[in-house]
């Protein structure tokens, strides 16, 4: 009987939560939808006049903790107008010098063209740790000191493997 009682009940309940009523948008929200200029100004992000805001990128090689070849991509201030001419930006390899000593290793880093560069790393020595980082630096200028980065937290990756 008792089975037969909660049964029931669960139909009841059941039954009773499955009816549909409508929902009333007006009364929720009496304003008007925004138009889509209008979401558009309110969406993320912001926008402030002359603002810089400049983009490396950097790779940094190193084997058994000594540096050895840092290559680094410029793009000084991405927000500068260009009448259809490619963005200006820097390209720089700094390579150290692989001993003669060292026997089995190979280090060359070149441009490959302008759209980008190439590292390759030649190890024919057992037990060598070869590190290879990248690192992505973005400065956003002209937004007053409050906002700025610490000094010391400027190059973290180089100070890490110069260990």
């Amino acid at each position: 009987m008792i089975n037969r009682q909660s049964y029931l009940a669960a139909i009841m309940s059941l039954a009773l939560g499955c009816v549909v009523t409508t929902a009333n948008a007006d009364g929720i929200f009496p304003e008007q939808a925004l138009t889509n200029d209008e979401l558009a100004s309110l969406r993320g992000g912001f926008m402030l006049d002359n603002l810089e805001i400049s983009i490396g990128l950097e790779q940094v090689v190193s084997v058994n903790g000594e540096t050895l070849a840092i290559n680094r991509l410029t793009i000084p201030n991405l927000n500068q107008m260009v009448s259809g001419q490619a963005i200006p930006h820097q390209m720089e390899t700094v390579l150290g010098i692989i001993s003669p000593g060292n026997s089995g290793q190979a280090l060359i880093s070149a441009t490959a063209g302008d759209s980008g560069w190439m590292t390759l790393i030649q190890n024919n020595l057992d037990s060598t740790v070869i590190q290879n980082a990248r690192q992505l630096n973005i400065e956003l200028n002209n937004l007053g000191s409050g906002y700025r980065l610490p000094d010391v937290m400027r190059e973290p990756v180089l100070q890490f493997l110069g260990q």
